[in-house]
């Protein structure tokens, strides 16, 4: 019978795997896992600068992000007055009709004094909703912050003279507020952060912050002829930005920015416009490129190692259609045309398999993946690459199914059994030495102007270590199958479990070197992934905190006492810049041993002696100082500190909190710096979390402060933390690929499992016995394919440690982390699937009926 024009067994082809269900899972499964990788990397590459620019968005201060326009003001009244006003109707309107810019928030500021106190005095749209109110908070007058309401007695209700502009104002004091600085920075709060907090590393003092309504503040200056900051802020709504959506936000800005640099009739003196947007969605792009070159081999091996899978299901087809096949090869259909029979067979099922994968790496890579944001560029972009993994599965199908069909009805030629013993291996080991040598080897990529530069993998260090890992594994592969090929069954008695397991591995030395193969790349590119991750973050963790020497270091005003919430992770150290040693200009700290260790940074990898160690020489009193940075300066007898000679032994260390590159430090006990009289900068070290910190130092006499994650922030080492997360996702799927690989290993040897299991039991073999040797067989492989991947990882980590420093200027260098969780995770994960697969197996050859075995003859 003829359908369509076709003869009847392929217009049948369609509607055949429906009787066929373990064939359609196989071939949905591969077809799955090839389209899944293909799909993700768009969508991840999309999710990586989305993330980024998210990143950046969140780091920064709203004010900045959107529109900042700053420009002094002249209080000449009421003109001065009536110019703000028209600032502020010209941003509204024009801001208006830029998509995500809030309403605007104006803030007038200039120095004055309380009293003789000098102060910041501050007018800001809508202040009183962001500040929590302790005592008054009625009326006009003047907002002083607690600790310097309570330093001067001042309480809400009181009158206190203002100058301003040479002019003094007397005003009552409308409210006491908590000091800004006693709680995490607020959003609202950031443009105004160094007024308040103090420039990170500067040398500006820091003066209590005057709030005022703007007619308090213009009535106290109004008419003086002064010139104050006046800036209008137009925050952005950052909820749901992707580098696409950016786009009309960033016109509408340049807009916005044209109209306000031609106004010169509102902007008399120089105006100033800011909007850090535009560099942020550079960066953000920036952080794609350098991704691209990981992303893409990473996605092409999944893809790869997915289409193995779908040969593997073109095999299987095979072995369950070999009946028809006989029939349809000895009436002389060829293996083409029976390549064609699988493709219309196969073809409904890949389609499932494909949309399937799509919508999967979709909702993996928003769960798991660096964000959920995704543009349409990169939402179409996976949909033809679905598109293309639908052909290709297709091809490697029907490929397979022609080349198996040609060994089984056909003899099969002198060259194809000779290929078998070719040296495969050694085309991924050329490839691998090639592409280290080759591939760009910059950590850095960058776009110049004010979009910087970001820290990348170089693109060896993905590409060739995946290279080598499969050499290894196929070299490791065929080992395997000539060591079980060669092999004999032990004699003597064994017990059941154990007997059926070797000899079952054994008879199948082929498909049992596959899988332990198969089973030791994903193990290897996990522990690789992990291990790379965990290192570059630990190194650049290091980096930041022994620049900084801890956490958070405040520089002090003048010495005073540890907050008792500090008082079990700080110290107080003093700072002295005039030393000598071994003619060489030093920068000295002077510690207190005892509770400098809790203080200061250190980790156990640094070379050379630890911190504590060290520390502890100084504790027992020990005529020594510590130098790191100057090793010719090791063993001399004296230093100069201010002039002055002073007996101590020097002992060069590789490395020291707080020293800054190029600028040697020298550690000396506390109270040999203070015996010589010096002046000496106080610095308080805290470890821990610094927003907490920041909390608790708030009544301290700071004058500025450093925190260590400010070293790494900014995004710019995000791309390395995105390039090994997408490099565990692919991981993870090869970890899929095994357990259909499995799946089908054992699956195809059900039928004659099942006849074996019968006789079996005529033998007294128990189920029990039976679901040991399953166990026994699976997990023998498993286990050999997980301590070879383990061995590959730590082959591919050994080669390549040194180049994971992706800032080999400034130490401490690359500091290895092994991953031993997710190693622990592995081998659960491999015990879990063992016991369930080996169960599996079990029920269905429980099932058997021994009638119907015997009577199969398929």
């Amino acid at each position: 019978m003829n359908h369509w024009g076709l003869p009847s067994p392929w217009s049948r082809a369609p509607w055949m795997l429906l009787r066929r269900p373990a064939v359609a899972v196989a071939v949905a499964a591969a077809a799955f896992l090839v389209a899944l990788p293909a799909a993700a990397a768009a969508l991840f590459l999309s999710a990586a600068g989305n993330a980024a620019l998210q990143s950046q968005v969140a780091d920064a201060c709203p004010a900045y992000t959107g529109a900042y326009v700053s420009s002094a003001l002249r209080l000449d009244n009421p003109a001065g007055a009536t110019l703000l006003d028209a600032r502020e109707r010209a941003l509204t309107t024009e801001g208006g009709r830029v998509p995500r810019l809030s309403a605007p928030v104006t803030t007038l500021f200039q120095q004055g004094e309380l009293g003789r106190n000098k102060v910041n005095l501050v007018a800001r749209t809508g202040f009183a909703d962001h500040v929590r109110i302790l005592d008054g908070g009625r009326g006009p007058g003047v907002w002083l912050p607690d600790g310097f309401a309570a330093e001067k007695g001042i309480r809400a209700g009181d009158r206190v003279p203002v100058t301003t502009a040479g002019r003094t104002v007397t005003m009552p004091v409308a409210a006491v507020y908590r000091d800004l600085r006693s709680d995490p920075d607020q959003p609202y709060w950031c443009s105004l952060a160094e007024l308040y907090r103090g420039k990170p590393l500067g040398e500006t003092p820091i003066y209590p912050l005057a709030l005022l309504s703007r007619e308090d503040f213009l009535g106290a200056a109004g008419g003086s002829g002064v010139r104050i900051g006046a800036t209008i802020e137009l925050p952005l709504d950052a909820d749901g930005l992707t580098t696409a959506n950016a786009v009309p936000v960033l016109d509408g800005l340049q807009r916005l920015r044209d109209d306000t640099n031609h106004a010169v009739d509102r902007y008399p003196d120089q105006v100033q416009f800011v909007s850090n947007l535009p560099a942020m969605t550079d960066r953000a792009n920036l952080v794609v490129r350098a991704l691209t070159g990981t992303v893409v081999p990473l996605a092409a091996a999944a893809t790869l190692a997915g289409l193995v899978v779908a040969g593997a299901a073109g095999g299987f087809w095979v072995d369950r259609r070999r009946a028809e096949l006989t029939v349809l090869s000895a009436r002389g259909v060829g293996p083409a045309a029976l390549a064609g029979k699988a493709v219309l067979e196969v073809a409904l099922v890949v389609a499932a398999g494909g949309v399937g994968g799509w919508f999967a790496a979709r909702a993996l890579v928003a769960s798991a993946g660096p964000s959920g944001l995704f543009t349409p560029a990169a939402v179409h972009g996976s949909i033809w690459a679905v598109g293309g993994a639908f052909l290709v599965t297709l091809g490697a199908v029907a490929l397979v199914a022609a080349r198996r069909a040609a060994h089984l009805f056909d003899v099969p030629p002198v060259r194809a059994r000779r290929a078998r013993w070719v040296p495969w291996e050694l085309v991924p080991l050329a490839a691998a030495v090639a592409s280290w040598f080759l591939l760009g080897d910059e950590v850095q990529a960058g776009a110049g102007g004010a979009v910087g530069t970001v820290a990348r993998v170089p693109p060896r260090l993905v590409v060739a270590p995946i290279l080598l890992v499969i050499a290894l594994a196929i070299a490791a592969a065929r080992a395997v199958r000539w060591v079980l090929s060669r092999a004999r069954a032990r004699g003597g008695p064994q017990r059941p479990g154990w007997f059926l397991a070797g000899r079952r591995v054994l008879a199948g030395p082929v498909a049992a070197a596959v899988l332990t193969g198969a089973t030791a790349v994903p193990v290897a590119l996990a522990v690789y992934g992990a291990s790379v991750t965990g290192s570059v973050d630990r190194t650049l963790h290091a980096e930041g905190q022994l620049i900084v020497g801890t956490d958070v270091v405040f520089s002090l005003e003048t010495r005073a006492p540890v907050p008792p919430a500090l008082a079990d992770r700080a110290s107080l150290v003093s700072v002295y810049g005039n030393a000598r040693v071994a003619g060489s200009t030093v920068e000295v700290l002077g510690v207190d041993p005892a509770t400098f260790g809790r203080a200061a940074f250190w980790d156990p990898a640094l070379p050379g002696p630890s911190l504590d160690e060290l520390l502890g020489r100084l504790a027992r009193g020990e005529p020594i100082a510590l130098l790191a940075g100057l090793n010719r300066a090791h063993g001399t007898s004296t230093v100069d500190i201010g002039g002055r000679s002073v007996p101590l032994t020097v002992v060069a260390v590789p490395q020291l909190p707080g020293k800054k590159s190029g600028n040697p430090l020298l550690v000396v006990r506390q109270d040999v710096l203070d015996g010589l009289g010096l002046v000496t900068r106080p610095q308080l070290w805290v470890r821990g979390d610094p927003d907490e910190i920041l909390a608790a130092a708030s009544g301290l006499p700071v004058r500025t402060y450093a925190e260590a994650a400010n070293v790494t922030a900014a995004g710019v080492y995000s791309p390395i933390t995105y390039t090994f997360g997408f490099l565990a996702a692919v991981s993870l799927l090869c970890g899929a690929i095994i357990v259909v690989g499995l799946l089908l290993y054992l699956t195809a040897k059900a039928r004659a499992r099942r006849s074996a299991y019968v006789l079996l039991r005529r033998m007294s073999v128990t189920p029990a016995d039976h679901w040991r040797a399953l166990c026994f067989e699976v997990g023998g492989l498993l286990l050999a394919g997980f301590a070879g991947g383990l061995v590959l990882a730590v082959v591919a980590v050994g080669l390549t440690a040194r180049a994971y420093d992706v800032n080999p200027s400034t130490l401490p260098g690359t500091l290895l982390t092994p991953p031993w969780g997710l190693v622990a995770g592995l081998a659960a994960a491999a015990a879990v699937t063992t016991a369930l697969a080996a169960g599996a197996a079990q029920r269905a050859v429980s099932r058997a009926r021994p009638a119907e075995v015997l009577r199969d003859a398929r």
